[in-house]
């Protein structure tokens, strides 16, 4: 049985909200159900067989997007089990407040992706929007759970009030990674922007390059190899892709905790190599 597949006709005229299109929503409808699914564009509502060539056969475990672009947006947003694989970009709110399961993005995403996620794999192998992990607007508290692995760039403001979960990203982020984080790690291979931490309460920023400067209110509290980064090196190492990009971790850390503005219970840890370079 081949696997459910929309390919994309025509880049709409304005974004389409595709949330109603995950694996267990989609579970034990045929091609013709789906085709009948009506998407929100705007101020009016589109078929799905007005965007899609819909082929293949559903299943709760798994579909394609073919040919996406920027405007289509909630992709995978609240799914609870199943694999949507995205071939293209794809807009803001991709994965927002998914619950389980697995989303790989072959391209770029916009922003919000994985805000308020529970649970499950977010995997961007292109460039993430700012806000990656974030609090919604009004929201106060962002990423819950689950783990958002991103291949290249991050925005600003990732893990913004991140409450619990993994940020994974091989590339730079932008200004304000981790700003006012409740707990959970970011890992950061590239550079970071300003103020990285900025308001954090709780929780780890693991930067392997050295930022322009660490904020005043972190306070040096010296070199440490510590047994959590060997153990989540393990785990990386037992889940195979896309963990595996991420490694080898740095393995032992100058430490700074802080914000102390904000009780200073989290912490930057720099890996050597970046101090040393």
């Amino acid at each position: 049985m081949s696997v459910l597949t929309l390919t994309l006709r025509n880049a709409p005229p304005q974004a389409v909200d595709l949330s109603p299109l995950t694996p267990d929503a989609l579970a034990g409808k045929n091609r013709e159900d789906i085709a009948r699914i009506e998407l929100a564009s705007g101020n009016r509502k589109l078929r799905v067989a007005d965007l899609f060539a819909v082929e293949g056969e559903s299943s709760d475990r798994a579909f394609v997007i073919r040919a996406s672009t920027d405007r289509l947006m909630f992709i995978g947003a609240r799914m609870r089990a199943g694999t949507i694989t995205v071939e293209g970009d794809c807009g803001s709110y991709a994965g927002m407040g998914m619950q389980g399961g697995k989303i790989l993005i072959d391209g770029h995403a916009g922003a919000f992706a994985g805000s308020v996620m529970r649970a499950g794999l977010l995997e961007i192998r292109g460039n993430a929007g700012d806000f990656a992990g974030g609090a919604l607007p009004g929201d106060k508290q962002g990423m819950r759970g689950g783990t958002i692995a991103i291949g290249g760039n991050a925005g600003e403001r990732a893990g913004d009030h991140m409450r619990r979960g993994m940020i994974l990203i091989r590339g730079d982020a932008g200004a304000f990674c981790g700003a006012r984080m409740l707990a959970g790690t970011i890992l950061v291979l590239g550079r970071v922007g300003e103020s990285p931490g900025f308001g954090l309460k709780r929780g780890t920023l693991l930067l392997a390059r050295a930022p322009a400067e660490i904020p005043a209110t972190f306070q040096a509290s010296g070199e440490h190899s510590l047994l959590f980064l060997r153990l989540l090196e393990k785990h990386f190492q037992r889940e195979g892709e896309p963990f595996l990009g991420f490694l080898p971790l740095p393995l032992r850390v100058r430490r700074y905790c802080g914000d102390q503005a904000t009780g200073g219970k989290g912490e930057i840890l720099l890996s050597l190599s970046a101090v040393a370079g």
